[in-house]
């Protein structure tokens, strides 16, 4: 492996309930409860494919960029003061760096609460590169994110890993071409089984991979 490459939420970061819970508080500002059932569609697509159905569904007098703002700064505090690493990722990035790897993040969130939340926690100077769901335009059930990521660490798909914790992050990584790994997470528990079929190795936690 001579390319790494993490998902962000749920993969490194412990902070998937913080985009629950932000959702579930941005839909109870607008008079709704989103229910687990509705929870569901909006999974494992991207934030801004979201945005549109949930405008749509709460019939806001918000344009798109405006809701987003508002989720944003919602989340915000959050990576910036609380969210944590998952157990073992601080040692397991430190570990690829001394051994010469290149390191990039691949996520559909935002850069600057992933730079935030990196920084707070001591790891951000491990991270070579980034690439946005957004600045492909697809979401990660393509391979587009992190066809973008390797190219901007120089390493080709078939030398490098992807590190995802959901299935279709998983499935978009192996149709270009990646080696990867599932890591758990309580938030995909119900997919631990396609996850170990889908994915060429799973993990339950980063402490698995340290030498």
């Amino acid at each position: 492996m001579r390319g790494a490459i993490f998902d962000v939420d749920g993969t490194l970061l412990d902070s998937m309930q913080v985009w629950w819970d932000v959702l579930i508080d941005f839909f109870a500002v607008h008079g709704r409860k989103l229910t687990d059932e509705e929870a569901m569609k909006y999974k494992e697509i991207t934030l801004e494919e979201s945005i549109p159905m949930i405008c749509e569904e709460l019939c806001l007098d918000m344009s798109c960029d405006e809701m987003e703002e508002d989720l944003k700064r919602m989340a915000a505090k959050q990576y910036e003061s609380v969210i944590p690493l998952k157990d073992g990722a601080a040692e397991y990035l430190k570990q690829l760096k001394n051994e010469g790897v290149k390191i990039a993040i691949a996520t559909s969130g935002y850069e600057e609460l992933c730079k935030k939340a990196f920084t707070r926690l001591g790891v951000w100077e491990y991270i070579d590169a980034c690439a946005l769901s957004s600045e492909v335009g697809v979401n990660k059930s393509n391979p587009d994110v992190y066809l973008l990521a390797a190219k901007r660490i120089g390493v080709p798909p078939g030398e490098c890993t992807v590190f995802e914790d959901i299935l279709t992050g998983i499935s978009g990584a192996k149709k270009g071409g990646f080696n990867t790994v599932a890591v758990y997470d309580e938030s995909s528990a119900d997919a631990a089984e396609d996850l170990k079929r889908q994915a060429d190795f799973y993990i339950t936690g980063w402490r698995e991979l340290l030498k």
